[in-house]
């Protein structure tokens, strides 16, 4: 099998020259993002790995200048290509240092962080304090329509007290802050960035361990080493190059035959079967590492049919989610029965609670109750090209389930992503699918987002009650009373069914023989750091 996996090697090699550049040698100096050269003292590890990465994907990357994304495809690049003031270490689920030296509450809204010294971007300018209010005050003043700049709410002003510290001052209390501070929306960029539009895609550089080399989102990006890089994530491997294909089938194939050492996101569930069953003859593994992404359905609920509370809970008590997981995922995905997902602290299955196992007769008494004719008539909207072909499928189950109870008529509707991102927050959709992958490992993010009165979904949704619990969930540093708010939270979710929860899944990707460090960082951050990944066999 040695020949086939070398083959995306060789690929790479001869289409992507310029990450090889990048990586330097002994008989030249390693260009940096902008093609100047950087000084043979930069800091940078040597790869452990002579070879460059290539990941397979179906993904849509958006923009990776912080300030214009909120996905995971694009935060992910963010993630390799800059640092932040506080990372979450693989397998950990508590902030610690990156490029700062440390991060200490002052009083309950001033947060101070000193950064470490002699940091570099790889265009060889310094990281400084006054980057980190560069990149936040960018953040707010752009207010990018993706909605990343929202997680930055509690911030009222950021300021560098010297050229290494810099003070937050918050609008309240914010116990998430240092949280919020691992994020992509954190991302430290360089001056050079402008105040008020974003970095071309193709022009974007950090100080983290990759830099950009080309930028085609309809194509490949490819990411070289950043000799500049002086943080403490090893590097074991000389370069990435990301590999878009349109199609899952596309992509199972490109891992069967080594076009990609590396497949990830997405492949369908029949694929990963196959895979799981026969990938050892081709020389594939199917990887599985912790997850906690989630599916749901949103309900306008500003609008009608929606605006009716005993609509929403008679389509709750409807749901069949053993049955989507079963008959459409095989097993792939674990029903999510509240907000929070299992493994998260503050889960609690509160719809399961609320309503026990799928009953058409307590629908249609909730329903008369309220007086409601039926059935009651909507559109559903999903989207084929971000969560798998499955969504489809699973529509059309949840199509199914709906208008056989004779309590409903729905009409199924579809948008590309594209189109469907600028959208689904006008109002417009009566109900629409959205996937959520976790900011960062707190509960807190799958409760603040989503149902306080100013969430991102605009959505219509609005409870005294729950944004009380959110200020504790918010502010409270007593561990226990956070998370005693959170299940007060889920079980007013269950009630009130303004978004019902569908599936959790993990991670899973397919790699090659010989490749390394992917079940690493495969962890609940939902970062995939590819200074993991070797290509050389031990």
């Amino acid at each position: 099998m040695r020949t086939r996996r070398f083959r995306a090697a060789a690929a790479l090699a001869a289409a992507g020259a310029l990450v090889l550049a990048a990586c330097g040698g002994d008989d030249e100096e390693p260009a940096d993002a902008n093609g100047a050269a950087n000084g043979d003292d930069a800091d940078v590890e040597e790869p452990t790995s002579e070879l460059p990465i290539v990941l397979g994907t179906t993904d849509t990357v958006t923009n990776v200048d912080p300030a214009g994304a909120y996905d995971k495809p694009s935060w992910n690049i963010a993630y390799n290509v800059y640092q932040r003031l506080l990372a979450v270490p693989l397998g950990e689920t508590d902030p610690q240092p990156d490029a700062a030296e440390s991060c200490d509450w002052v009083d309950d809204t001033t947060y101070s962080c000193t950064l470490k010294s002699g940091l570099l971007f790889s265009d060889g300018s310094e990281l400084t304090a006054e980057n980190v209010v560069h990149s936040i005050e960018r953040q707010k003043a752009i207010e990018h329509e993706s909605g990343g700049w929202e997680l930055l709410a509690t911030i009222e002003s950021v300021e560098a007290t010297d050229e290494s510290t810099v003070v937050f001052n918050l609008s309240t209390a914010d116990a998430t802050l240092p949280y919020i501070l691992t994020t992509a929306a954190a991302s430290i960029v360089p001056m050079s960035y402008p105040a008020d539009a974003l970095q071309p895609n193709d022009q974007a550089f950090g100080s983290g361990p990759y830099t950009i080399e080309s930028f085609d989102v309809t194509q490949q990006i490819q990411l070289g080493i950043n000799a500049n890089y002086s943080g403490d994530r090893p590097l074991n491997n000389s370069g990435v190059l990301l590999q878009f294909y349109q199609q899952e089938s596309a992509l199972k194939q490109a891992i069967e035959e080594g076009e990609v050492m590396i497949a990830y996101r997405s492949l369908s569930v029949t694929d990963i079967a196959d895979l799981e069953e026969n990938g050892a003859d081709r020389g594939v593994n199917v990887v599985v590492g912790e997850g906690t992404e989630i599916n749901y359905m949103v309900l306008q609920v500003s609008r009608e049919p929606f605006d009716e509370p005993a609509v929403r809970q008679a389509i709750a008590q409807i749901i069949d989610r053993d049955a989507i997981a079963e008959s459409v995922y095989r097993g792939t995905v674990t029903p999510l029965y509240g907000p929070v997902p299992e493994g998260v602290a503050g889960h609690v299955p509160s719809f399961q609670e609320q309503y026990g196992e799928p009953d058409v007769a307590a629908a249609e008494q909730i329903l008369a109750d309220a007086g409601v004719e039926t059935p009651v008539s909507f559109d559903l909207w999903w989207m084929p090209d971000r969560y798998g072909a499955e969504i489809g499928d699973m529509y059309g189950e949840i199509e199914r389930q709906l208008e056989d109870s004779g309590l409903f008529d729905v009409t199924l509707e579809q948008l590309s992503w594209g189109q469907y991102s600028t959208v689904f927050s006008d109002g417009s959709m009566d109900a629409f699918d959205l996937g959520w992958f976790p900011d960062f490992p707190d509960a807190s993010n799958y409760i603040v987002p989503f149902f306080h009165t100013e969430n991102f979904l605009n959505y219509g949704y609005s409870n005294d009650e729950m944004d009380q619990l959110i200020e504790v969930i918010r502010t409270d540093t007593d561990q226990d009373a956070r998370v005693a708010a959170i299940e007060d939270a889920t079980r007013i979710v269950a009630e009130e069914a303004p978004i019902i929860q569908l599936w959790q899944r993990d991670q899973i990707a397919a790699v090659r023989d010989g490749v390394t460090g992917v079940e690493e960082t495969l962890d609940p951050s939902f970062i995939f750091y590819y200074n993991m990944v070797s290509g050389v066999e031990e």
